[in-house]
């Protein structure tokens, strides 16, 4: 489905309730599950249609390609785009004052995919690329920590302070190196007990578990509930 100034106008909006203890405090505007695919001459100024106050967008479960071109909405801190098909990161596009990004599920496969995370805002603390299949590539987290050293959260796990300075130490050895001579080889990474739980149940879900799951999400009504499935459903899906 093309993106369309009434999509955009017609789009489920509402504000999520308690956010740091303030009531109705953040405008989310929901676009998921629409098959909406990238249109280069039109997304442009079908997305200037958005609200001036949205501060959360939601694009996830639709057929983008390519990262949309937000950067000049400074009030977006949110941006879920899990479950396209977007096959590289283009942080060129993020809003400049950006604080989380969800790519969960889409078709990112390669470190040098990732190289666009340079452009990222400084601004970026957290970021889901679970499901991803660069994710099971050597070295993967200390890639992304060596290009994003603000973020405090990859893939729902904290950035310590020991991944920090391997990342470090990372960028200065790879400096002459490419990321296509760093060897796909799945590697096991440090997660909280919680999420090696998430990781067990969502393996053994059967597809009518899934699609409960699915359909939790679409009636989400908070970011929290909203992250929560998609962290189920991210391992799984």
């Amino acid at each position: 489905m093309k993106f369309t100034p009434g999509i955009v106008l017609d789009a489920p909006q509402y504000y999520n309730n308690h956010i740091n203890g303030i009531c109705d405090s953040e405008l989310t505007v929901v676009l998921r599950d629409l098959q909406l695919e990238s249109d280069d001459e039109a997304m442009p100024g079908v997305l200037a249609k958005l609200p001036e106050a949205v501060e959360i967008l939601d694009l996830t479960n639709n057929e983008l390609s390519v990262m949309p071109n937000l950067r000049d909405r400074a009030r977006i801190h949110t941006l879920l785009l899990s479950r396209n098909r977007i096959l590289r990161v283009e942080a060129r596009f993020l809003p400049c004052h950006l604080r989380r990004l969800t790519l969960a599920s889409n078709g990112i496969a390669n470190l040098e995919d990732l190289l666009g995370l340079k452009s990222s805002p400084a601004t970026l603390e957290n970021l889901n690329l679970r499901g991803n299949n660069v994710c099971y590539m050597e070295n993967y987290r200390l890639y992304v920590l060596s290009m994003l050293p603000q973020l405090k959260v990859l893939d729902f796990t904290n950035v310590s302070n020991e991944e920090r300075h391997q990342a470090q130490k990372f960028a200065s050895q790879r400096a002459n190196v490419t990321p296509k001579s760093v060897a796909v080889k799945p590697q096991p990474r440090n997660t909280d007990k919680a999420t090696e739980v998430m990781s067990l149940v969502v393996g053994k879900m059967d597809a009518d578990v899934r699609e409960n799951l699915k359909r939790q999400l679409e009636s989400a009504k908070t970011l929290e509930e909203m992250q929560k499935i998609e962290k189920l459903l991210s391992g799984g899906v």
